[in-house]
């Protein structure tokens, strides 16, 4: 799906529409129908319309059948799928957001260490704009210091390489669009504990905010991923950073050709512009006049902007600019090549009255290029944008039997 299609995330949550909550679940047979229940459970008292996928990934245990007991009780609200071998969680949740059918979608793990009740709060946070992924961040938890102390260290890792300006991206509960997830988070490549990173690098390049919800997590068993398994992954890691930096240099290049080629038009749009004021001021000398010289360089402008808008469409941004935004730019460039000329030549006299122009060219030319590449962003998507992160005003989501 290309860029522009961002624009059709933007909507509001209508009150009887589907979140869908995908549990990666491998050997959870004591957990999952206890994870199922609770999920349903905090969405009982609001008005969201609840899918729960079960993604049985691969277990040895009897996770399906649990799972499968509770979807019988709740054939409208829960789903099951099973993988017939082991996977991996990220392949487990793409798995279940590719079956999704919400315009909210999601995931938390089956253990339940995150407080199943900061969900509602997260989906809220997401439909507001559908332009928002909120993402469970850990701001207290009772896991062994050595835990704590090695995700705290793989995270700084991964926020350094890949410039996430995120505090935690491994935090088992995250919250996106509904049609973000199912376009690009099911195209993902890391089908393990990486597929987290993944993703939020996927929600940045495509310019969605992101808002941190603090959490507590509460530690239920012995972590699984010991630190010889985080240092296994050190290849793929390094593979996802590659591929990463490469599109941060294709949309930086980009950007740059874009620069140049409006300098370009702008240059000539400049030569003509100088020439016909030079050649109206020698017609007509300002003198100390600043409305003359004001208005000789309005005329200036307007002959050698006569084409801007067909050489800016065509050859600069590529794509056609609202013919309303751009006069209005135009028109803001104008004003500040008018008053300069106009001030520096009251100022100075007749012989600076060039000068007036060079400098109100330059200061038209920083503002009509920031406000064309607006246009055409609006317009088609094209250079991404900063991703906006922030921390959720509210207190840290416990869970509620903590």
């Amino acid at each position: 799906m290309p860029a522009s299609a961002n624009n059709s995330l933007r909507h509001d949550l209508e009150p009887d529409a589907v979140v869908s909550v995908v549990i990666p679940a491998h050997n959870e047979e004591e957990r999952i129908g206890a994870a199922v229940q609770s999920v349903l459970r905090v969405f009982e008292s609001i008005p969201r319309a609840v899918e729960v996928i079960v993604v049985d990934d691969g277990s040895t245990d009897n996770t399906y059948h649990e799972a499968l007991r509770f979807a019988k009780l709740n054939p409208e609200t829960v789903k099951v799928i099973a993988l017939e071998t082991n996977h991996g969680k990220g392949y487990a949740i793409r798995t279940g957001f590719r079956h999704s059918r919400g315009q909210v979608v999601g995931f938390i793990d089956a253990d339940l260490e995150y407080p199943v009740n900061a969900l509602p709060i997260m989906v809220e946070m997401v439909g507001e704009s559908g332009t928002i992924c909120a993402i469970a961040t850990r701001v207290a938890d009772d896991r062994r210091m050595l835990e704590r102390l090695s995700s705290q260290m793989a995270h700084k890792i991964a926020s350094a390489l890949l410039r996430l300006p995120v505090q935690d991206t491994q935090a088992g509960m995250k919250m996106f669009p509904g049609t973000f997830a199912r376009e690009f988070l099911t195209r993902c490549e890391q089908e393990g504990w990486l597929y987290d990173i993944e993703a939020l690098l996927r929600a940045v390049e495509q310019r969605l905010d992101i808002i941190e919800v603090p959490v507590m997590q509460k530690s239920i068993r012995k972590r699984r991923a010991s630190v010889w398994a985080m240092l296994s992954c050190g290849p793929a890691f390094l593979h996802i950073a590659l591929i990463h930096w490469q599109s941060l240099w294709r949309h930086t290049t980009q950007e740059a050709r874009q620069i140049g080629r409006f300098g370009l038009i702008g240059l000539i749009n400049t030569l003509v512009d100088i020439a016909a004021y030079w050649a109206l001021i020698r017609l007509w000398s300002p003198h100390r006049n600043g409305l003359e010289a004001g208005f000789e360089s309005l005329l200036a402008w307007l002959l050698a902007s006569v084409a801007g808008y067909t050489l800016h469409s065509r050859y600069t941004f590529r794509k056609p600019l609202a013919y309303s935004g751009f006069y209005i730019v135009t028109g803001c460039g104008v004003a500040i090549q008018v008053i300069s000329t106009g001030l520096i030549t009251q100022r100075f006299g007749a012989s600076s009255a060039l000068l007036g122009k060079l400098l109100g060219i330059a200061l038209a030319s920083l503002a009509t290029y920031g406000g064309y590449r607006h246009l055409a962003k609006r317009n088609h998507q094209q250079i991404p944008k900063s991703t906006l992160v922030r921390q959720a005003d509210i207190p840290t989501v416990v869970s509620p039997e903590s």
